[in-house]
């Protein structure tokens, strides 16, 4: 069984210029201060050729700075609350869109990605996992290529009696899952994503949430070797989305062998053991599924 303890993460990494090296900054959830990107900015004045790269993890990253002025530019960038890592066998920096002021937001995906990184940020394991959030099924996150990933979906339900058949909804679903014929609102659960667009913008308020929540993606990875990680549970709320994920890391930290991504932990002990060894203890744990929301009535009264 290997330590769970956490360390830090490194974030110093080699560059394939001799003597030079890029210093990685964690940024949870793809957020800086303005204060913390002014630390950044002078530690590349100072130190590097006033470059500053952004990783596709969403972290910042300073390059061309010499081995010999590492901890003097560690030192300034932790003095301004940043972490120098998301590097190695670690949960890295978890990658989050901007669903929190997202028109298409469904979860608060900032808030959800720092509750991680409070819990498991940079936290040692078998090899390296990483998590990505989307805060809809827009999906600019891709969390199926993630280790863990998570999407938000929200299923409608439409309430007949309310509707003034406008075809808001049929005009912003991009599905066909929507549409008003003769006099008569059509709904299909099965073309149903999740988006939640409908409800969004429905001016009656005829269309509203019935089942929201998070969707947890497992096993995924990108790279060489591309794995699409399989549909685990959901949509959960967001309290019990973090105790799920809390037990996915632990399980992965004490069932995974060096070296293997959670992906190979799933083929190897078998994904319906590793899903069902981590499904939340007791009723109501989700929010229902994958929604198939309740057909609307027959028409409009």
């Amino acid at each position: 069984m290997t330590s769970t303890t956490k360390r830090p993460a490194g974030g110093v990494l080699p560059q394939k210029e001799k003597g030079f090296v890029s210093i990685r900054v964690r940024a949870p959830a793809g957020v800086l201060t303005a204060e913390q990107m002014e630390a950044v900015a002078a530690v590349s004045t100072r130190f590097g050729r006033g470059d500053v790269a952004l990783t596709l993890r969403l972290n910042a990253e300073v390059p061309w700075v010499r081995r010999e002025d590492v901890p003097a530019a560690v030192e300034i960038l932790e003095s301004a609350g940043l972490a120098v890592g998301s590097t190695g066998a670690t949960v890295r920096a978890v990658v989050a869109c901007k669903g929190t002021f997202c028109r298409h937001g469904i979860v608060d995906t900032q808030a959800l990605a720092r509750a991680i990184e409070a819990r498991d940020g940079g936290r040692a394991l078998p090899r390296k996992l990483k998590v990505g959030i989307a805060g809809c099924p827009n999906n600019c996150a891709r969390v199926q290529f993630n280790d863990i990933g998570l999407m938000g979906e929200a299923y409608p339900v439409f309430d007949t009696a309310a509707c003034t058949l406008c075809g808001a909804c049929a005009h912003v679903c991009r599905e066909g899952g929507v549409d008003v014929v003769e006099d008569r609102i059509h709904f299909s659960a099965d073309a149903c994503i999740g988006c939640g667009d409908c409800t969004a913008i429905c001016p009656s308020g005829a269309a509203t949430t019935e089942t929201s929540g998070v969707v947890v993606y497992l096993g995924g990875m990108a790279g060489r070797h591309i794995r699409t990680g399989i549909r685990a549970t959901g949509p959960l709320g967001v309290g019990n989305v973090t105790t799920f994920i809390g037990r996915a890391i632990d399980y992965f930290a004490g069932h995974a062998e060096i070296g293997e991504r959670f992906g190979d932990m799933m083929e190897r002990i078998g994904k319906d053991e590793v899903v069902s060894s981590l499904t939340l203890p007791g009723p109501d744990r989700s929010s229902g599924g994958r929604g198939r929301p309740r057909s609307p009535g027959a028409s409009r009264q």
